[in-house]
């Protein structure tokens, strides 16, 4: 429960670059001095990388600036010659410059911080898919912080780069596991490819947990989410070059932003259920992007200060999914 009487969940979808407006979001509700401590934190693909930071709390919105505002693409990956790419390695690009900088910005401090957190009953998830199950693993951040191996720190890093590595374009995380007593390596990519947000219904159970701590549900404190969503939903149209690669780039984007409103619904579903409040921030359908590449510094500060200025203004949450009762679709303008 926090200072408003209420539990507080944050959950933080992927989007990329776009990550960029939800960074931006969360300084500006620092701004306003409403932004609460959150009791659960889950975080998605860029949103795993917001996520460690969010729940931290508000000191931390310096280091997400940082991120979102200043690096380009060549910071973040590195492209592999076109040959090498197409004769049998695992992806287009390296991401060992993103993990240089998790590896500078994830330290040995900021693990027993969010230990110190997971003691105190605080949670922090983050998703990745397991590309050889083809299956969503839910990563108990703080558990790992707070389990004192000595590997803890590189598993927390090596799932949080996960998280955030596209398959393809990025190459996967091979995290090693024991089986049977015998240890081999578990391919793990971006959990985008298996949900663009979550909560709790999906690979959470917290009411279980809460019968478990002897909570009883009819004297809880309410509990209300928000769901930072790190896209648009109505996307403006865009000719498609009858090539390939924009053929197939523009399906993809498509198939996340049907898959993102699904996982919306769900959460807005089982909130409904439980009697938890649904809030729901977005970027702006009427929103222009103008990016020149894929992690531009110009676009991305436009977007942060857009993130920001809408928080810092106070933003009139949404309530329910879009298209819900207006039966408005959600794919490009007619």
């Amino acid at each position: 429960m926090d200072d408003t009487g209420w539990t507080s969940i944050l959950a933080i979808s992927g989007g990329g670059a776009n990550g960029a407006f939800g960074a931006g979001f969360l300084e500006g509700w620092t701004e306003t001095g409403q932004r609460p401590v959150f009791r659960l934190v889950t975080g998605v693909s860029t949103g795993a990388l917001i996520a460690p930071f969010a729940f931290l709390g508000g000191e931390h919105d310096a280091t997400l600036r940082r991120f979102y505002t200043t690096l380009r693409t060549e910071d973040v990956v590195r492209r592999k010659p076109l040959l090498l790419a197409l004769a049998g390695t695992d992806a287009f690009a390296d991401s060992t410059p993103l993990a240089r900088i998790i590896e500078e910005t994830v330290t040995e401090e900021l693990l027993a911080a969010i230990a110190r957190e997971y003691r105190r009953g605080r949670r922090l998830y983050v998703l990745t898919t397991n590309l050889d199950a083809r299956r969503a693993v839910a990563w108990n951040m703080g558990a790992i912080a707070v389990s004192g191996r000595p590997e803890a720190l590189e598993l927390f890093r090596q799932v949080m780069r996960a998280s955030a590595s596209i398959p393809v374009a990025m190459g996967p995380v091979y995290i090693p596991v024991e089986a049977h007593g015998l240890i081999y390596d578990e391919m793990h990519v971006d959990g985008g490819v298996t949900a663009e947000v979550f909560f709790y219904g999906f690979m959470l159970d917290l009411p279980s947990a809460a019968r478990w701590a002897g909570v009883d549900p009819q004297t809880a404190p309410p509990m209300r989410i928000f769901i930072l969503r790190n896209s648009q939903f109505r996307t403006p149209y865009e000719q498609v070059d009858p090539r390939v690669l924009p053929i197939a780039s523009r399906a993809i984007e498509g198939l996340i932003s049907t898959q993102a409103l699904g996982d919306l619904y769900r959460i807005y579903g089982i909130a409904s259920r439980d009697g938890i409040a649904f809030n729901l921030a977005r970027i702006p359908d009427d929103y222009i992007p103008q990016a020149a590449e894929t992690f531009d510094p110009v676009e991305m500060r436009r977007l942060y200060e857009l993130g920001r200025t809408m928080a810092a203004a106070g933003y009139a949450w949404e309530t329910q999914p879009p298209g819900l009762l207006q039966g408005e679709g959600v794919g490009g303008d007619d």
